[in-house]
């Protein structure tokens, strides 16, 4: 990687910083870490801005998505929506809710489960997914804009190399240099 192209961006300074403080420490971590954290806010907040004007925020977009992408009939019970959502698991009933009060979706009883529900895609829902889907694919790529193809196709493989690992592999104890509690 080229210094002074990493020395742009605002993770160089806390990687300076923390050479100078803890010369004992390789921080190259916190130049993927740091920067993919950052990378990820700004996304979040420049999606916001082209999802409002659909009356969209992130976290409706990404379940209405979901739902679009699993193919007809448009649903899943709630724990596959997270999973197949780029959202966390907390409070997933209450965005189901809020998405319901839009009309966007339905809750079916779970024929396989007399216990369970079915999140269903909306007719107005998959009509609002599918134009929100068009602007996010487009404001996206104008995100990445200022990388190559060949570049885009490099950094897809690496963030997939990373992630499959991190998917793959259970998380390893600390290590710490203290003994584990008995």
């Amino acid at each position: 990687m080229s210094r002074k192209l990493a020395n742009t961006d605002s993770i160089a300074a806390f990687i300076a910083d923390w050479q100078r403080e803890r010369p004992d420490l390789d921080p190259w971590p916190l130049g993927i870490f740091g920067r993919t954290s950052r990378i990820y806010a700004h996304f979040l907040r420049r999606a916001d801005s082209w999802l409002s004007p659909l009356g969209l925020g992130w976290e409706t977009f990404s379940l209405i998505a979901a739902l679009r992408r699993s193919g007809k009939p448009y649903e899943l019970n709630p724990t596959e929506l997270q999973r197949q959502s780029l959202l966390t698991s907390g409070a997933m009933t209450n965005r189901i809710d809020r998405v319901e009060a839009l009309g966007l979706v339905e809750r079916r009883p779970d024929t396989a489960d007399r216990r369970g529900v079915i999140v269903r895609l909306t007719p107005a829902g998959r009509a609002l997914a599918d134009k929100a889907i068009a602007v996010h694919f487009n404001q996206s790529a104008e995100v990445l804009g200022a990388l190559s193809t060949r570049e885009r196709e490099q950094l897809e493989q690496l963030l997939a190399k990373l992630l499959n690992s991190l998917e793959n592999t259970p998380p390893a104890a600390a290590k710490t240099g203290r003994k584990k509690p008995r």
